[in-house]
């Protein structure tokens, strides 16, 4: 007797097997084209093994091991743990909570059901599409909220509650059982998130929802201008926006102005080109030390065009971290889904040479030099 869901799942990765390196710019750039092709058997192989969380980690897998990050599997996930994490150099810490595990934030987790940390960072980076450690670190974490991810890896054995290990402050060990929420629960009236004002947020933290947005510190007549996402806004366009930006920047006591892109994941560099070609003349701020640009682990794709574009036309100084985005990298992302699980697979369609050095992995490489 045949097993339709284990055909069905057989297709489509006979589907990825095809479709993904027809498509791609150059899927096997940095990995053999015989690996994927054996990486596609051996799923095959063991497929009456795994169950549909498995099976999608794997085709996660596959597609992550092109060391390509804009080459990655889209997956559904319907069940979050009610934290968020983030990857500091002491290990991986809950900095948001729900209401009811308030106690949790700023603790460090040492094992998520039993397993060391350590070890849930390599099972969970096998399916991370990353080109350097920056992103990541940026990427990684988010992973660790999602359920059907953490089960399909064999972290967790179940659904709806999650046990972890973690290390307060003060040095104290808490094992923790933690329920897992849909998304409508989490967003809904069920289980609500702590609100902090937005003036107790660090400026970058702040207005989450828009992708640009501005702010003037009086005290140091500093032009702040969060631009998180390369993306036009429903209400005002980037350019709109960056018109207003120049007149403020000509008409007001305007000394310097910050340009902060470390949170931002791309999208379309041409939109705020305009903008950095008005910088580009104006006598006012294009000095040293009238530009800064925060960069940082999300800054990535479109982003890193951007900032190129600011370091070699303007006279910026550039802060913060390495970026998530590696300088010369493929990218112009087209997608197409996989007939039955439905799964949607992204892949790169061009190649990006900014720079000569073709391994340099981060925009500050260069600039520490």
């Amino acid at each position: 007797m045949k097993n339709h869901r284990l055909d069905k799942w057989s297709e489509d990765i006979d589907q990825l097997e095809l479709e993904l390196p027809k498509g791609h710019k150059n899927l096997f750039f940095n990995s053999k084209k015989e690996r994927f092709h054996r990486q596609i058997q051996n799923l095959k192989n063991n497929i009456e093994n795994y169950d549909d969380c498995m099976i999608s980690v794997e085709i996660a897998a596959i597609a992550a091991s092109a060391r390509d990050a804009h080459t990655t599997v889209i997956m559904p996930i319907t069940r979050f743990i009610p934290f968020e994490f983030y990857w500091f150099p002491e290990g991986i810490y809950i900095v948001t909570s729900s209401g009811e595990h308030t106690y949790a934030i700023n603790c460090k987790v040492t094992h998520l059901n039993g397993i060391p940390m350590e070890e849930v960072i390599q099972r969970v980076e096998s399916i991370v599409s990353h080109e350097n450690d920056a992103f990541l670190r940026a990427q990684l974490p988010k992973y660790l909220q999602a359920v059907e991810v953490l089960y399909g890896l064999e972290i967790i054995d179940e659904f709806d509650h999650v046990e972890l290990a973690i290390e307060t402050s003060s040095g104290e060990s808490l094992e923790i059982t933690v329920p897992t929420y849909g998304y409508k629960e989490l967003k809904g009236s069920k289980i609500r998130f702590p609100q902090v004002s937005e003036e107790n947020l660090p400026l970058y933290r702040r207005n989450k929802l828009k992708n640009y947005w501005s702010h003037f510190i009086f005290e140091s007549n500093t032009l702040y201008f969060n631009y998180k996402s390369c993306r036009d806004m429903q209400d005002i366009t980037v350019e709109e926006f960056c018109i207003d930006l120049m007149k403020m920047i000509n008409q007001e006591a305007v000394n310097r102005l910050v340009i902060d892109l470390r949170n931002n994941l791309g999208g379309n560099s041409t939109l705020l080109e305009p903008f950095i070609s008005e910088l580009t003349n104006c006598q006012k701020l294009n000095r040293v030390g009238g530009i800064y640009v925060i960069l940082g682990r999300e800054a990535f794709s479109s982003a890193l065009l951007n900032a190129y574009a600011l370091k070699n036309k303007t006279s910026a100084i550039f802060i913060g971290e390495a970026t998530g985005g590696k300088p010369n990298c493929y990218g112009e992302v087209k997608s197409f889904e996989l007939r039955n699980s439905k799964l949607q697979i992204r892949y790169s369609t061009k190649y990006y040479k900014i720079i000569e050095d073709d391994e340099q992995e981060s925009f500050f490489q260069c600039n520490h030099k």
